[in-house]
């Protein structure tokens, strides 16, 4: 099989379009607009009955008074006017979401043409044009990313608003309990649960801003790393040398991902959140670590080792003392990340690998080749490393939500376009395990998708109970504790939507951090004089690849937002807005009025349709999902098993072994999805 062969196939599948397509599969659990809808229709009918429960009745909590006094709440002598207070609030955030989530759609249109200039620019061979031209586009990109950001926190304020003011009104009740002899610990739990929501959010985003530091940092470590790299790299390395490249731009797209990632990482338990981060700025080593195992083993032929390979030729330098350089070099690094399991993990994977870069120089250096017994022992330590690498990198592409099959660059492309000869043994195996892990990948991300939903529904079904119950009854028959249980379920719902719209906000402001990362380290890199490499990929193509690379993950945020906003507002301007408008006619309607029972019935009846036409377009959603999952891992076995050389049942096995070890499911898993 010619290299060739093997990269024009693999460039078949990694084109921007599908690798936008993959990003979406792999992140479906995280990012689509079912989470931003399901709860829709019911919270709408909660605030209906709501109105409803109001036209009882009336009574003072002013004697449940907070200390400090009422921050939310405008007239705390009548609970009738605090109800009102909370459906005309919830009213005017259904709104807001509406509107912006319409204009969020019309914004993100723009993103692809920015990103198709930018494009055009980069694969130019007109460095001034780069210089002149493209920090005029990125600013664009910018602008709508800063005006995206201020319609999301605009939606997520208004929902914010509605969960305080129903917080203050239940701690009220609740402390006003004496006067009203109800029992209502399980609200007071529930309360506390929102509390400690708040709390993780806030941490949240303190984290994702140091993050934002951390990865300009990083930017310009990894040019650093490039030069030196490729300038003291061994002769007859030239593929070896692409292979370093692309881990490291890989490397580099890695925490690109992870401030949209936090809302889901973030364990809902006291665990220190720090320790979540950590655990990311270690796996994003993961592409480095990989690779510098796959070159140790391609030492190894039919289980001897080839100690040609071990010296330069040319030079007489030990070629395994530049892969000791790069590994020293990814540990300085991963020991600076706050500690974590993973960066244990990471840490004695690096010093296996030292230890054996060490023994082969040593021993090909004084020419003791023709020990056995140690030679056997290496071979079993460079597998076992590689091994232990394998699933280490599985288990990263798994937390990270990163393609198994990134897209691949421009510069990249033109270099490895010209590559001769025949595809290695690690290129072939590379291959082979790039597959297994976009099959588990797309597994992985079908069962998560699946229990999202699930979640949604389970959430749903608590407030469901609760609503039947009101409907079915007369508003005299209606009991305070019931009335208060309801606004908990409503906080939680109105908590879920705030939740929603938050991670909205965190697209946008990563989208403006990798813009601005672009702006600030990789064109100013770009200006200065980058000096030559021993490769034809030099440096300003590194940097332009790195340009691109943060324009596409850029793009391809932009891309899952805009086919969210383009969902909501289809369905929300189909199912929920005259929902919405009904509620209002209901709050202005006075409840003596003969059309308020009629407007009521109306409205919840017309909320229950909407719940079940949104249930069928999730149930639609889902299968259409599974197709383009099926689809996609057909094509790409097709086009890479259809050139690589077979391999045996035992290889098989074993490989599929390990990435499924390495995407095995944490028993907690369940609490990151919503």
């Amino acid at each position: 099989m010619a290299a060739k062969d093997l990269i024009r196939a693999t460039s078949s599948l990694t084109k921007a379009s599908q690798c936008r397509e993959d990003t979406a599969i792999i992140s479906k659990a995280h990012a689509n607009w079912e989470e931003y809808l399901t709860p829709a229709p019911m919270s709408i009918a909660f605030l209906g009955e709501l109105v409803f429960i109001s036209s009882k009745q009336d009574f003072s909590i002013k004697a449940g008074e907070p200390t400090g006094g009422f921050m939310f709440i405008k007239y705390p002598d009548s609970f009738r006017a605090c109800l009102l207070q909370v459906c005309n609030s919830g009213w005017e955030a259904f709104n807001e979401a509406h509107k912006s989530m319409d204009q969020i759609r019309l914004h993100t249109q723009n993103v692809p043409p920015y990103i198709k200039t930018a494009v055009d620019i980069l694969v130019q061979n007109d460095d001034a044009l780069v210089k002149n031209l493209l920090p005029d586009t990125l600013d664009s990109i910018n602008n709508i990313s800063a005006s995206c950001v201020e319609l999301a926190k605009s939606v997520e304020n208004k929902f914010a608003h509605v969960t305080k003011l129903i917080s203050e009104l239940l701690e009220t009740c609740t402390s006003a309990k004496q006067s009203y002899g109800t029992k209502l610990e399980e609200v007071r739990n529930m309360l506390e649960y929102q509390k400690v929501q708040k709390d993780i959010l806030e941490k949240e985003n303190e984290l994702a801003e140091k993050e934002y530091v951390k990865l300009q940092k990083l930017q310009d470590k990894s040019y650093e790393d490039f030069k030196k790299a490729m300038d003291s790299m061994p002769s007859g390395w030239d593929m070896i040398g692409m292979n370093f490249v692309e881990a490291i731009t890989n490397f580099l797209t890695v925490p690109l991902k992870l401030p949209s990632l936090a809302v889901n990482l973030f364990k809902k338990t006291s665990e220190n959140p720090i320790n979540t981060y950590a655990t990311n700025e270690v796996l994003c080593q993961s592409p480095m670590l990989l690779l510098t195992a796959q070159t140790l083993y391609d030492i190894i032929q039919k289980d001897k080792i080839e100690w040609s390979k071990v010296v330069d030729e040319k030079t007489g330098k030990m070629r395994t003392d530049w892969l000791k350089e790069q590994i020293e070099n990814l540990l300085s690094s991963i020991e600076q990340a706050d500690q974590s399991p993973t960066k244990t993990q990471a840490e004695q994977m690096c010093q296996e690998i030292i230890t054996i870069c060490t023994d082969l120089s040593s021993r090909a250096s004084e020419d003791k080749h023709d020990n056995d017994t140690k030679n056997k022992k290496v071979i079993k330590q460079i597998k076992s490393v590689k091994k232990s690498a394998m699933k280490f990198d599985c288990s990263a592409k798994k937390i990270t939500q990163t393609s198994a099959l990134p897209v691949t660059s421009p510069g990249m492309s033109k270099v490895q376009s010209s590559s001769t000869g025949p595809a290695g043994q690690m290129s072939s195996e590379n291959a082979r395990f790039r597959i297994e892990q976009m099959k588990a990948q797309f597994e992985s991300a079908s069962q998560k998708y699946e229990r999202s939903l699930e979640k949604m529904e389970e959430k749903q079904r608590g407030l469901a109970e609760i609503l039947n119950k009101l409907r079915n009854s007369d508003v005299q028959d209606i009991e305070f504790d019931s009335t208060i249980k309801m606004l908990a379920e409503g906080l939680q719902a109105m908590g879920i939507l705030q939740e929603k719209w938050r991670k909205m906000v965190q697209f946008f402001q990563m989208i403006s951090n990798i813009i601005n990362t672009c702006l600030k380290t990789s064109l100013q890199d770009f200006t200065k004089n980058a000096g030559n490499s021993n490769l034809k990929y030099g440096s300003n193509l590194f940097l332009k690849d790195m340009i691109y690379r943060q324009a596409f993950e850029a793009c391809n945020i932009a891309n899952q937002v805009n086919m969210i906003s383009g969902t909501y507002t289809e369905i929300s301007s189909e199912y929920l807005m005259d929902r919405i408008n009904s509620l209002g006619r209901l709050m202005a309607l006075d409840p003596n009025h003969p059309r308020f029972k009629t407007e009521r019935l109306a409205l919840a009846t017309s909320c229950d349709n909407a719940e079940k036409q949104i249930r069928a377009c999730v149930v639609k959603n889902k299968e259409l999902y599974k197709t383009k999952c099926k689809a996609r891992l057909q094509l790409i076995e097709n086009q890479l098993k259809s050139i690589l050389p077979p391999t045996s049942e035992k290889e098989t096995t074993e490989l599929q072994s390990i990435v499924a070890s390495g995407f095995k499911d944490d028993t907690e898993d369940g609490d990151q999805f919503y």
